[in-house]
């Protein structure tokens, strides 16, 4: 295995005349096939094509020099159509973001790793990301058989972030997450799903009514009718206009609006819009909920069947579904399934697999700590190289069979061995705490299921105290608001207080002393809906007093004074 930055500026030589041809300026790649296109030894200019030694062409990498047949071996861009197409497509590996299909992060690529053989890329070196050496900052990624190579970021498949998990412990880590995970992340979105769709409600409800709380009457009329009432909403006089639960009518309407009581009629509709939003929301947990249940069922029958079962599953009458040590069948899951004994079984499946990885683990336990099979699955903490020079294997790289065969070729196990972390692990505790870290994975996903509704009925239900106050807040926002441009202006109507006492007659100007009446005798909305919006024709020289007003300006003169030519 060649490290790309190992070999620049290394000297190119002919093996036919022992000549020095060029050095190497820099590798390219073929993206599409993974692999190595070429060793560049000229970028070339505006008017000279670029140079490169094509990979089939090198006869070895040595330490010192790299060999090809003869300087005929070198070609131009002119020349290799894929070479040039490479070279203009300009997508530098070096820097590039490396990220998984689902968008895990595991860093920057700072060098690439490739056969010396083959020239297919074997992984590479990045820095930063989920799995970076608290060292160096860097770690090995190795290369799968696909990877997409784009212009800000290489894409590589999920399972490479698989492989880069250090196996120390047993090599079960990720086994005993996905016992749980696969059960417990059908659950994780549902109450995220149903509290977007609520919030989107909601927010279109208090929307709706910020539009309609400063419309026209006729507007308003428009907007209650065919709306559900909210709240029952009584007329002056104690009689029932609409009833809670009413589909409100347009005759209903008019009389709120005679009455006074359509901004009031207008809020009861929104209120039941609002409890409709809740309504579908609660239905679509339920909904969603059953879903993911029958879902998350099928994914537990797929994962027990195979199995050992690990103690004896029985149903509430003593029944045996399945004995223990026994290999859990399709029709045993199914079983368990219909007497909800389902997540006992998926808990029992569980403790058999890591009974079994156990006894594996003990296995690897009793390996002599000299013997160089220990240092599979472990992260290697420096580079290892062969005799001349190749990388066997490079700092962060998790040490396969594969490796260490290689290893064991090259005769450098022991410093293969020596550069994977040292000291053990306690088998017994590691599998006692996976498997409490399991069985506590297990039965949070029995007490989510069970609870999920619940929690999202209390979510739900803060949302919609939440979005209400809201929306009591604006109502009141745009009632101050109309008190404001009431001021000052006459009514066009007499406005009675409960008592029948008149707070104003017809004409009169409303002042804050009328306002606080209104508020006080819960008449301030029939005041508001009886402002005179004329706009009168004044001409301010006529109607003006003889007498200046207190607040007037000193030097304001007097219109009734003769004026001077």
């Amino acid at each position: 295995m060649i490290k790309g930055k190992d070999i620049l500026g290394r000297p190119i030589v002919a093996v036919n005349n022992g000549e020095k041809v060029d050095t190497v300026h820099d590798v390219v790649f073929d993206h599409n096939a993974n692999q190595v296109l070429a060793l560049l030894v000229d970028e070339g200019g505006w008017f000279s094509a670029a140079k490169a030694v094509p990979f089939a062409s090198i006869r070895s990498f040595g330490e010192d020099a790299i060999m090809i047949g003869s300087a005929d071996d070198v070609t131009t861009s002119r020349e290799d159509g894929q070479l040039k197409d490479a070279l203009a497509a300009k997508h530098s590996l070096i820097g590039m973001k490396l990220l998984t299909s689902d968008g895990q992060d595991l860093g920057r690529i700072a060098d690439v790793y490739f056969d010396e053989e083959t020239g297919h890329v074997q992984g590479y070196e990045a820095t930063g990301g989920l799995f970076s050496d608290m060292s160096s900052g860097r770690t090995f990624v190795p290369a799968p058989e696909q990877v997409q190579i784009g212009e800000d970021a290489a894409i590589v498949p999920v399972t490479v972030a698989a492989a880069m998990q250090e196996q120390e412990p047993g090599g079960i880590k990720g086994a005993l997450q996905s016992a749980s995970a696969s059960v417990k992340d059908a659950y994780g979105n549902v109450a995220e799903g149903v509290q977007g769709a609520y919030v989107s409600a909601a927010g279109s409800v208090k929307e709706t009514y910020s539009n309609i709380a400063d419309a026209t009457r006729e507007r308003q009329k428009e907007y209650v009718v065919g709306r559900t009432a909210g709240s029952d909403l009584l007329l002056d006089d104690g009689s029932v206009l609409v009833h809670k639960g009413d589909t409100i009518t347009a005759l209903q309407a008019e009389r709120a609006d005679t009455a006074g009581k359509l901004t009031a009629l207008a809020t009861s509709a929104t209120g039941g819009t609002l409890a409709d939003a809740y309504g579908t929301a609660v239905q679509g947990v339920q909904e969603r909920y059953e879903d993911v249940r029958d879902a998350t069922a099928e994914r537990q029958k797929a994962y027990v069947v195979g199995k050992t079962a690990s103690r004896d599953i029985t149903t509430e009458a003593g029944e045996v579904i399945v004995p223990q040590g026994a290999v859990i069948t399709t029709f045993q899951a199914d079983r368990a399934e219909a007497t909800g004994k389902l997540a006992a079984l998926t808990a029992a499946a569980t403790a058999g697999a890591l009974s079994t990885s156990a006894q594996a683990l003990t296995a690897r336990a009793d390996l002599d700590p000299n013997d160089p099979q220990a240092a599979v699955g472990r992260r290697l903490q420096a580079d290892v190289r062969a005799p001349g020079g190749s990388l066997v294997g490079a700092q962060g790289q998790i040490v396969t069979p594969a490796i260490l065969e290689r290893a064991r070729h090259l005769g450098v196990e022991q410093q293969l061995l020596a550069a994977t972390r040292s000291g053990g692990t306690a088998v017994g505790s590691s599998v006692a705490g996976a498997g409490a870290a399991v069985a506590g994975g297990l039965a949070t996903v029995s007490e989510g299921a069970s609870g999920l509704l619940d929690r999202a009925k209390s979510w739900l239900g803060d949302k919609r105290e939440q979005a209400e106050s809201a929306l009591d807040e604006r109502q009141q926002e745009a009632q101050e608001q109309k008190v404001r441009d009431a001021l000052g202006r006459p009514v066009n109507r007499v406005i009675l207080a409960p008592d029948d006492s008149i707070i104003l007659n017809v004409g009169e100007i409303i002042t804050h002393k009328a306002v606080q009446a209104a508020r006080t005798g819960d008449v301030l909305d029939i005041l508001l809906d009886s402002v005179s919006k004329e706009v009168p024709d004044i001409d301010p020289l006529a109607s003006r007093p003889h007498e200046t007003g207190t607040a007037a300006l000193d030097g304001q003169p007097d219109p009734t004074a003769p004026q001077r030519s």
